[in-house]
């Protein structure tokens, strides 16, 4: 019998520094570490004060977790995992948030019933999902002007860009066997 076992991970930062939050073994989940974070939230800048913040395949909920520990007015939490959304409820409660949304669905459909637009997104689907690319459409129509879209994905993909009359990359980094990206919306 497979024995169901869950590890942690640690916010880095913000107001919520150091606490703990239980992530459930599953074998198509890769929490974003706590190296990458950091480098993540540093470009971001230490205060997102008043920022809607989506973490499309939430997983662990480690991103938007951060984000709102610095200070993002809410976030929402997209998976289609139920132990992953189930997960993300117990970590909500435990860490006593209530500037959440936790939404158990495929990420393109709740895309096309979404109507928000987001300071931050954070997209990062498992490996060798081609969400990363199939999503590069969908994005100029949810980011603010201003905002940001952050992608991670294995270092052998090569997703496109996403598209230049919308956006610009930032940053971009290499760290082990993941790539990772932060785009600017132009603010026109």
């Amino acid at each position: 019998m497979h024995k169901k076992t869950q590890g942690q991970i640690r916010i880095i930062g913000g107001s919520h520094r150091s606490r703990l939050i239980r992530v459930e073994n599953q074998d198509d989940l890769r929490p974003t570490g706590s190296r990458i974070r950091e480098t993540l939230f540093n470009w971001l800048g230490p205060n997102l004060s008043g920022w809607q913040v989506l973490d499309l395949f939430a997983g662990s909920g480690i991103l938007g977790f951060e984000a709102l520990s610095r200070g993002a007015q809410a976030v929402t939490f997209v998976d289609s995992s139920r132990r992953a959304v189930k997960q993300l409820h117990k970590n909500t409660h435990h860490l006593g948030f209530d500037q959440v949304t936790i939404v158990h669905s495929e990420a393109l459909a709740f895309l096309q019933s979404n109507q928000q637009c987001y300071d931050l997104i954070f997209l990062d689907p498992p490996f060798g999902n081609d969400a990363i690319t199939s999503f590069n459409v969908i994005m100029p129509q949810l980011a603010k002007p201003g905002g940001f879209v952050y992608r991670e994905f294995a270092k052998q993909q090569q997703p496109p860009p996403l598209n230049t009359d919308f956006f610009t990359c930032s940053k971009q980094k290499t760290s082990g066997q993941v790539n990772y990206e932060l785009w600017k919306r132009y603010e026109r």
